[in-house]
């Protein structure tokens, strides 16, 4: 299958009027809220209007990625602009971003792997700067989805889990205090880490959300009226006592399309990668998008 199959003039606006990047996600979709395969048109417009931050990823300077899994459609659908003049952006933590190119996908949760496919082209594509220069040269929405670059590319094999994992996650142990864990979790931002032995075996995980529950359950009130909690301790505490035991576990050979639609299904954000039962790797949401699109 030919990227260029997924691109239409209609769902396509070059030059694309729009001063700031809300403004091109709003004029695509208009665009793609008639298109055909899309199931109801108001829960796709709510879907966008309430995108969190990790709905929208910039692809370096090239090109904004806003991608939305929605039951609002009944297939992948790509709208794609073209501004005059770069776009910015700056999100909450991080440094301002411009590009041009503004790719707004939306697909429903069962396509994950069509939806891959269709990211990894583009990235790929995008990283070439005639292929950029190109797509910045097309004097209209009919020429620009004719481009030979779309035309003539065809999508990339199937990815695994091994391709875009952390091969060298940080750990912890389940006897560690839990208190070196919590400054763990600040300090390298992830959100959990992977518990294991001596042997580097998975016995669980260990998230912020834990920590959190741990602090709640153990707060006490100086009376029936008092507004401040005395502060919890977790001196004595280990991970052990806090850990999750049940952990979804994926392999590394797993198509990544796969472990993707699994980890959306089960609301999951991250998953230990595993062979022979030892952790070889660790799989967020983030690090899917991220790296396929190579920033």
């Amino acid at each position: 299958m030919r990227l260029r199959d997924f691109l239409a003039p209609e769902r396509t606006i070059a030059p694309l009027g729009a001063r700031s990047l809300q403004d091109a996600s709003l004029q695509l979709l208009e665009r793609l809220t008639v298109a055909h395969g899309v199931i109801d048109g108001v829960k796709l417009a709510r879907r966008v209007q309430e995108a969190q931050a990790e709905d929208v990823v910039a692809m370096g300077d090239r090109a904004f990625l806003l991608h939305y899994r929605t039951n609002a459609v009944g297939q992948l659908l790509v709208g794609l602009g073209v501004a005059a003049a770069p776009l910015c952006f700056r999100p909450t933590d991080g440094e301002e971003r411009c590009a041009r190119v503004v790719l707004l996908i939306v697909t429903p949760p069962r396509h994950a792997a069509r939806y891959l496919q269709v990211v990894g082209a583009f990235a790929r594509l995008l990283r070439k700067p005639e292929v950029l220069a190109a797509i910045h040269d097309a004097p209209d929405a009919a020429s620009l989805v004719e481009l030979e670059s779309f035309t003539g590319y065809q999508l990339p094999e199937q990815l695994t889990v091994r391709d875009v994992m952390s091969d060298r996650p940080v750990t912890v142990h389940a006897d560690a205090a839990l208190t070196d864990a919590a400054r763990t979790l600040v300090r390298i931002g992830l959100g959990a880490l992977p518990v294991v032995d001596e042997e580097h075996r998975v016995l669980g995980m260990v998230s912020e959300r834990e920590v959190i529950r741990h602090l709640l359950t153990m707060q006490a009130f100086t009376g029936p009226d008092a507004r401040v909690a005395t502060p919890p301790s977790l001196g004595g505490k280990t991970v052990r006592d806090v850990m999750t035991r049940q952990v979804l576990c994926v392999a590394p050979e797993q198509p990544l399309a796969e472990v993707a639609a699994l980890m959306s299904n089960r609301d999951v954000d991250r998953v230990p990668v595993v062979r022979d039962g030892r952790l070889v790797g660790f799989l967020t949401r983030g690090d899917i998008v991220r790296k396929l699109i190579g920033s």
